[in-house]
């Protein structure tokens, strides 16, 4: 699962480093970036504040696991060997009734119902407590007044359930057969899910701190930065890369691009479009003049060593596989962009914040 190939794409998309196949992504190095930048102040010894990496715990791990887990539970994989309690998930039928006769609302099948919820009418759910899966109750209950229906209002009723299984609650009730079913094969055991579910949200963590950290950076340099424009040539390769970016959005969203930048963003297409893109340029060519100050630009050597284990990191088989679809430069500006951020911690005033 490249799941870190898969962020670190859509962080090149969001810095507007994606522009397409082609060499037009060499214009970055290309642009005298020192005509049109300079910083206010210097972009050394800057107050960060930076919240700390999440930790992950084993509550936190166990929790995804059955979280996932749960869409896959059927009545053969349900827990029945125990009795209900509360904090349970079960899934039940159920018929209410009043003078005998079935009221409007009152009868469902395979009904999902967390017990302590609050999500039925008062002794419902506490009347669960106790019950085996696969025994039917009767519970004699009064609808509260007011309610919705004011017809059942103070009204007294007779529900008829059967609990058909519970929901795993803990990673001790989860199946392996149930595990490699939901994984399509790839864990075959609950412990081989829960380490994979470890590492997914160890990864998110880390990745979630890089991001906070980048965003940190960003919003920092550009307090300081003047910028006077960009080249056309570098605000189009954004503006390129902006509109496709919309399209996917716009096609996933089943809209057309006007309708998605009108509701999602309050303007056109073209407005919108423009404003990103001078924003992207702009933001590129700050980082490309701390590169250019400190040495941090990625060489040709750089560039093949962090691609190779960029690629390994991925699973993917080539680094050539890897540029199929991503051009070489646009990596050499990701992995600038890297630098540039580390540079400006390590050379920062950090303290740490709130997650």
């Amino acid at each position: 699962m490249k799941k870190k190939l898969a962020m670190i794409m859509g962080a090149l998309l969001a810095l507007g480093t994606l522009a397409g196949c082609g060499k037009e992504s060499d214009i970055l190095q290309e642009v005298k970036v020192e005509k049109y930048i300079e910083f206010s102040s210097p972009y050394t010894g800057l107050n960060l504040t930076i919240a700390p990496k999440a930790e992950v715990t084993d509550e936190m791990v166990e929790e995804t696991a059955v979280n996932a887990y749960l869409n896959a539970v059927t009545a053969e994989s349900g827990v029945t060997d125990r009795a209900v309690e509360l904090g349970d998930v079960v899934n039940i039928d159920y018929s209410g009734k009043q003078d005998g006769v079935a009221f409007d609302g009152g009868t469902a099948a395979g009904q999902s119902l967390g017990i302590g919820s609050g999500s039925f009418i008062e002794g419902f759910e506490e009347g669960l407590i106790g019950v085996m899966p696969g025994e039917t109750v009767d519970l004699n209950l009064t609808f509260p007044d007011p309610y919705h229906n004011p017809d059942m209002a103070g009204a007294e009723g007779v529900f008829t359930v059967t609990v058909n299984y519970i929901y795993p609650s803990c990673a001790e009730e989860m199946q392996d057969d149930v595990v490699a079913t939901l994984t399509g094969g790839e864990f075959a055991t609950v412990t081989d899910y829960l380490e994979f579910c470890r590492e997914y949200l160890e990864f998110s963590a880390d990745y979630q701190y890089t991001v906070n950290k980048e965003n940190v950076v960003i919003g920092a340099l550009e307090e300081i930065v003047i910028c006077e424009g960009a080249p056309e040539e570098l605000v189009n390769r954004y503006a390129t890369n902006v509109r496709r970016s919309l399209e996917e959005e716009a096609a996933t969203a089943g809209v057309d691009l006007e309708t998605l930048c009108t509701y999602y963003y309050q303007t056109d297409s073209e407005t919108y479009i423009n404003a990103m893109a001078q924003a992207s340029a702009e933001q590129a060519m700050m980082f490309q003049y701390i590169a250019n100050k400190e040495g941090l630009n990625v060489s040709d050597e750089e560039l093949e060593t962090s691609l190779q284990e960029f690629a390994a990191e991925n699973n993917v088989e080539s680094v050539d596989i890897l540029l199929q679809e991503t051009d070489r430069e646009e990596f050499r500006e990701y992995f600038m962009f890297e630098k540039i951020v580390e540079f400006i911690v390590a050379n920062a005033n950090v303290t740490e914040g709130q997650f």
